[in-house]
């Protein structure tokens, strides 16, 4: 009657936690560009900031900012809320390097969603829709060169979360997030 534990449960019950709890932030901050527009139309969102100045400068946008920013950084598995790399992912050896055509396809994925998410922010906070035809491409792009620049700085100072570390973290997000949409509706 010994319960037996695999390294594979360990690592998929991480990436549920991840994915279950540090969505939370990122989702509550997409909320509070529809909820200052009155919409959740991404049209209606960048008309809105066409006529009103980017929610960015809102009191509820600098918040909701914070709090995407801190969503951005958790759903891209970076330090300080690395949990999903286990210890043994450093001493796997042959296994990993059988495995690189898959993980350049994974790091291949990352770089999409670092480069959807810093667009996403633009068009929700800044009110620029990416559109390859007119000017506002540069914020985009530049949006999704500031992003990782600040993760990566953020990132060099800040220590590695444990669980019991990562659970308070992500829930002052997403109490920050919901101080965001009560300003929102301020």
């Amino acid at each position: 009657n010994v319960q037996r534990s695999f390294l594979e449960d360990i690592s998929a019950m991480r990436a549920f936690r991840l994915i279950a709890f540090g969505s939370f932030p990122l989702y509550i901050a997409l909320f509070v560009p529809a909820v200052i527009s009155g919409s959740i139309s991404l049209g209606d969102i960048v008309a809105y900031q066409q006529v009103h100045g980017p929610i960015l400068f809102s009191a509820a946008g600098v918040i909701g900012a914070i709090v995407f920013f801190i969503g951005y950084m958790i759903l891209l598995n970076e330090y300080p809320f690395v949990i999903l790399k286990a210890k043994a992912d450093v001493i796997e050896g042959p296994y990993m390097e059988y495995a690189a055509k898959w993980r350049a396809l994974v790091y291949i994925m990352r770089g999409f969603l670092m480069f959807t998410l810093a667009v996403l922010f633009s068009v929700l906070f800044l009110g620029v829709p990416p559109s390859i035809f007119t000017w506002g491409i540069l914020v985009n792009i530049l949006v999704a060169v500031l992003f990782p620049m600040l993760m990566a700085s953020f990132s060099a100072f800040a220590p590695i979360f444990t669980f019991k570390q990562f659970y308070p973290v992500t829930f002052g997000a997403t109490i920050l997030g919901v101080v965001a949409l009560l300003a929102a509706f301020i």
